[in-house]
């Protein structure tokens, strides 16, 4: 990873640890590895399997178009 990549994981982070809600948390934990190709994960609070992203849900607020 170069730095640029390195910074960009940093702020990423950074800005992921600010998010208090636990639900959105998981939601771009969820999206983030659908992206990624990967699997998506188990949900903390309920146990379920959550393929959903946002558009799914409708919650579009925030989103950088």
């Amino acid at each position: 990873m170069d730095d640029v990549g390195e910074r960009q994981a940093l702020g990423l982070i950074k800005t992921f640890l600010g998010i208090t809600d636990v639900r959105k948390r998981q939601r771009i934990l969820d999206l983030a590895e659908q992206l990624a190709g990967g699997t998506t994960s188990v949900t903390a609070e309920s146990g379920v399997h959550d393929a959903s992203t946002v558009e799914e849900h409708g919650d579009t607020s925030g989103r950088i178009k």
